[in-house]
């Protein structure tokens, strides 16, 4: 195993057990990154401070295993490149935003140390993300459909969820597993290849 992943492996197994020094170490090892990106891609330098404070309090709140299929560099990543869409979308798609983020990509490179997905475009990449989700849950079972599109796109919780649709919570879950089997399978025959994808379904997973 590469020895920088062991070592991120090991700080997210001290800050598990509330090691405050080995956040402040992970926090200080990638802030600067994240906030680079985010602050670049948004044009709000407030507003990127607040989406990476907000990922790293998400991160020293999370007490299960984060289990990890790509780099921590990569899954932190591709969490700012989700926040960014979700900030986006609060704010409504413009066409103005387009320009701000082609001007971004023309103008401004990030140090040469940052992850290769920091390099590309993210309209493009979430594209293909969504258009997975979406074709995906188009072909699940009714119910399947339902509980996902509930999670996905309304962001309820397990118990939400079934609340709403008079079913167990252990229903819920077992949709959303077979759900993840499904999405999985298509980002694997997904032609382009989707790099959100590890990341998005280890985020999505985690909230289970």
């Amino acid at each position: 195993m590469n020895a920088s992943l062991q070592d991120d492996i090991d700080l997210l197994h001290h800050i598990r057990q509330n090691d405050a020094g080995a956040f402040r170490e992970l926090f200080d090892r990638y802030w600067q990154l994240l906030f680079q990106l985010a602050s670049r891609k948004t044009g709000h330098a407030q507003d990127a401070e607040d989406m990476v404070q907000e990922l790293f309090i998400e991160l020293w709140r999370k007490k299960e295993p984060l289990i990890l299929q790509v780099s921590l560099q990569s899954y932190l990543v591709s969490c700012i490149y989700l926040k960014i869409f979700q900030y986006f979308r609060k704010k409504g798609f413009q066409e103005k935003h387009y320009e701000d983020f082609a001007r971004y990509e023309a103008q401004i490179k990030l140090s040469p140390e940052a992850s290769d997905l920091t390099d590309l475009s993210f309209e493009t990449e979430y594209g293909k993300l969504q258009d997975i989700i979406t074709q995906t849950i188009a072909l699940m079972p009714p119910q399947m459909q339902t509980v996902f599109s509930l999670k996905h796109y309304r962001g309820l919780t397990t118990n939400d969820i079934a609340a709403e649709l008079n079913i167990s919570s252990e229903s819920v879950k077992t949709h959303l597993k077979l759900g993840m089997i499904r999405l999985r399978k298509a980002g694997e025959q997904y032609p382009a290849g989707v790099v959100l994808l590890p990341a998005f379904l280890t985020i999505l997973e985690s909230s289970y």
